[in-house]
């Protein structure tokens, strides 16, 4: 994600979609089902001690995935409830690693001197593909989630996609780098200016990673002719809408667009809600995606 501010140089890895023309139906017994997710966060820092400057503490570094779960499961008492009739707990939640891809024990954060890590000069293409320099755990038992520094409200973040059999995501590559970008300024709650700052940037990739695009679809276009999510119950958007006017703003249809969802472009404050189509489209991913359904297995990285 980008979140307000568009850079066409990393655009391509961002053209994800739900389903209008596809029927999915996850089995009912799985329905119910809350899949544990492990996750790796990958702190690239520039020579700070632990707590100082890029250098995130672990207490922010847990507050996020907190946040992230809250978030997932619609927790009432935070920022991540709502009382929208479509808005559904996904029944996903995310787990710090435990054991490393060597069996030691981890606390499921990996630090790193970014100045100790060599760069190859290029100064026009965005680094996505670059970042397993910077650590790279097996991608079929962990999520792999980078911290790296940049300028704050410049780029947010960024996630690879899943290959599916569902509109959007049949061609979708199964190779290439696998894992969530987040930048340092956007990673946890900040007192930073500018309405990103509250740690919904990782719900909203988190979000892309499973499989969802943006509300509307693959690109924008403010004369609303070319829009889809491949969700029926998110209201047709041509564009961001880039406030938390949840009452007035309006979809191509006339409806109350779903400002508050976290696969608009809003504030940090406004975000609440995942769809019921949204909910079924990520559990079906996780569940058959060539390149997810292996996390669902990866329980001897965690303990219970």
């Amino acid at each position: 994600m980008i979140k307000k501010y568009t850079l066409i140089i990393v655009s391509s890895l961002l053209l994800f979609n739900c389903t209008k023309d596809s029927e999915i139906s996850p089995s009912e017994e799985t329905t119910e089902t809350v899949f544990v997710l492990p996750v790796v966060i990958h702190i690239v820092h520039t020579g700070e001690e632990i707590g100082i400057g890029n250098n995130l503490s672990k207490e922010r570094i847990v507050n996020q995935l907190k946040t992230l779960n809250n978030d997932f499961r619609k927790k009432e008492g935070t920022l991540g409830y709502n009382t929208h009739p479509l808005g559904t707990d996904v029944k996903i939640e995310f787990k710090l690693a435990e054991i490393d891809p060597d069996g030691n024990a981890t606390n499921g954060i990996h630090r790193i001197n970014g100045n100790d890590v060599e760069h190859e000069p290029d100064t026009e293409n965005w680094f996505f593909d670059g970042l397993p320099k910077y650590g790279y755990w097996n991608t079929e038992n962990y999520i792999n989630i980078w911290v790296i520094p940049f300028r704050p409200n410049v780029v947010l973040g960024q996630s690879s996609i899943p290959r599916a059999n569902l509109e959007g995501l049949k061609t979708s590559s199964i190779t290439g780098v696998s894992g969530i970008l987040i930048t340092t300024p956007h990673f946890g709650t900040t007192d930073l200016a500018g309405g990103s700052n509250l740690g919904r940037s990782l719900t909203h990739e988190m979000g892309h990673f499973l499989g969802l695009e943006h509300l509307w679809g693959k690109k924008e276009n403010a004369n609303c002719t070319e829009f889809d999510d491949y969700c029926n119950d998110t209201p047709f958007v041509s564009k961001r809408t880039g406030n938390c006017n949840g009452t007035t703003t309006l979809s191509c249809n006339g409806e109350i667009a779903l400002t508050q969802n976290y696969m608009d472009y809003t504030d940090d404050a406004c975000m609440n809600m995942f769809t019921k189509d949204q909910v079924t489209r990520m559990r079906y991913v996780l569940e058959n995606s060539i390149v997810r359904k292996s996390l669902l297995l990866a329980t001897t990285i965690t303990r219970n």
